[in-house]
């Protein structure tokens, strides 16, 4: 595929140019101190430079909050009939980082298994995704390296690499390539070399490094099924259900059907995120509640990053080391040094 040379202070005119074809989200300050990917509008305030990572992963635009799956009401005959309600915007998602660039992958693998949610492929297929490459730890939070998320390149569009005063603009798929228009583009004979020196030109090792490598940590986890370090991480748990919700691989829903009062025969099914650490999240009929105490729900949470879904889908993590789930929780309870601890010879944990 091609490469090409983009100046730093022509990227934002790009996007621009790029929203006037079709939405564009790129990570936009909200608020005093968060970032959210927002809708790029002519005069959005855009910069590769000044990013922080977003309260919620750019993949929740593909699985959105609360959507309506389909709508219902009888015919004339007094038959059932069902609307489907499908969103197929073409979009586009840039300024995405390795790590959330490997979560959308990952959820690639879970929705598109069988049985397929037709939702989420009406949504991804349109969707282009332009990444760009991490020169630097995000943060203190950040262990993308330790989970295999920090050289992450699949599925993406194009991949932007900081570069001096430029972006090595590589070309990954011919959506990408219709994105390269205008005359600040100019051509990389061979982009390896510049790749290899800016890889090379990181901070060694690249943010936060657990003990053991990935590969062991899930027989790590089922062996301590019994460990006093589930209670001892959730003492200070809201059960709030936050790092479920900004986790780029969090992916459960609930549904309900809503009707009108008046006539209660016409109605829509509405899908909405869940969250494994709410109190009732595993509670069935009868009142009958299969982890009604926090620790219990935190180690579901960790075996399904690090051993379940690993085996289902692929992958060694599920986990993509973004760091959200310990930013965003008020308790300062951080799945990194659950699995830190977890890892960690009983002699000396803390």
């Amino acid at each position: 595929m091609d490469a090409f040379w983009l100046h730093k202070e022509a990227a934002p005119h790009w996007l621009r140019g790029l929203a006037r074809r079709k939405p564009v989200f790129f990570p936009q300050r909200a608020g005093r101190s968060g970032w959210r990917f927002l809708a790029v509008h002519e005069r959005s305030e855009l910069s590769f430079e000044d990013y922080h990572p977003t309260i919620v992963p750019p993949g929740k635009k593909l699985l959105p909050a609360v959507e309506t799956l389909f709508r219902f009401h009888p015919d004339d005959a007094g038959e059932p009939v069902i609307e489907p309600v499908v969103d197929p915007t073409s979009r586009i998602l840039a300024g995405v980082r390795p790590c959330d660039l490997k979560a959308i992958d990952l959820m690639d693998r879970v929705h598109r298994h069988p049985p397929e949610d037709p939702h989420y492929r009406a949504r991804r297929d349109p969707t282009t995704l332009i990444a760009i490459a991490c020169p630097h730890p995000c943060d203190e939070r950040c262990f993308c390296e330790a989970v295999g998320s920090l050289n992450w390149r699949g599925n993406a569009d194009l991949f932007l690499t900081p570069i001096g005063d430029s972006f090595l603009v590589e070309v990954q798929s011919e959506a990408g390539a219709s994105l390269i228009d205008g005359e600040s583009f100019h051509p990389c004979p061979d982009a390896r070399p510049h790749r290899i020196q800016a890889e090379a030109a990181r901070p060694k090792p690249f943010g936060r490094q657990f003990p053991r490598p990935m590969e062991h940590l899930a027989a790590t986890i089922a062996a301590q099924w019994s460990s006093p370090i589930w209670e001892r991480h959730v003492q200070r748990c809201f059960s709030c259900g936050s790092c479920n919700l900004v986790c780029p691989t969090c992916y459960c829903f609930d549904t309900r059907d809503e009707s009108g009062l008046t006539n209660p025969q016409y109605g829509q099914r509405v899908r909405t995120w869940d969250a494994c650490m709410l109190p009732r999240f595993a509670e069935v009929a009868g009142g009958h509640n299969f982890r009604p105490l926090p620790a219990g729900r935190q180690r579901h949470r960790v075996e399904r990053k690090f051993d379940y879904l690993p085996r289902r889908f692929g992958d060694h993590s599920f986990c993509v080391g973004c760091g959200r789930c310990g930013r965003q929780c008020t308790a300062n309870i951080d799945i990194f040094s659950i699995i830190l601890d977890l890892a960690q010879p009983e002699e000396t944990r803390s």
